[in-house]
């Protein structure tokens, strides 16, 4: 087993099998002790290998399908990489004027692009690429690892909220109003989580590249 989790990447790891294992894990508790589904546990846990491979999946079901939710109903047209790459002098978290126009200035150099047209996809492509190549990545793959597992518990917790939710209008108790604002905080919570780490991967290598090629 040990060797099987070394084989594993960061992003692997965590967004997909750890988010897996925490929705499958929750998923046992709600059904048991909200719903009062009868689940044998020891059965699901004894064999660990067939535990893991199945959380495996169960991330990866959800990283596809809220990856796919992202890019085409949520940020489309790279809205996303647009909005992180705003500039704003007084904080540490953003760009500043400095770096962006110095890393525009330079990729539009090397590739001879029409600097009156949007390059930003462009630019982002050609400095991941370049930052990827020499080996610096580990920011950001710990950046898109956060983003892709608080994007999976969003969806999880939005899709928890709803069936509490309809749980409420058949059978109202206290409990299940609780559980369902907490889950509808936890989405939220996520959400913002997810857009948070996703802009800042794209700050970092742009920044990164920006100290490691351009300021050099």
């Amino acid at each position: 087993m040990n060797k099987i989790l070394d084989k594993l990447g960061l992003y692997d790891l965590i967004a997909v099998l750890l988010s897996g294992i925490s929705i499958l894990t929750i998923s046992i508790f709600v059904l048991q002790y909200v719903y009062k589904v009868s689940v044998d546990i020891d059965l699901m846990v004894s064999d660990t290998l067939t535990f893991f491979v199945f959380s495996y999946f169960v991330g990866l079901i959800f990283q596809e399908f809220t990856s796919l939710i992202q890019k085409k109903l949520l940020y489309k047209d790279n809205a996303l990489l647009k909005s992180a790459l705003c500039t704003e002098e007084d904080s540490h978290t953003f760009l500043t004027k400095t770096e962006k126009d110095r890393v525009y200035s330079y990729v539009i150099n090397q590739l001879k692009l029409n600097p009156y047209e949007n390059n930003d996809n462009i630019i982002y492509n050609y400095c991941k690429f370049k930052i990827l190549k020499s080996g610096n990545m580990s920011r950001m793959d710990r950046d898109q690892s956060i983003s892709a597992m608080s994007r999976s518990f969003s969806l999880y917790f939005f899709m928890l909220t709803i069936l509490f939710a309809r749980t409420l209008f058949v059978n109202p108790s206290v409990n299940i109003i609780i559980l369902t604002i907490v889950s509808f905080l936890f989405t939220i919570l996520f959400y913002y989580r997810c857009i948070r780490f996703t802009k800042l991967r794209y700050i970092n290598i742009i920044r990164t590249f920006y100290y490691n090629f351009v300021s050099k």
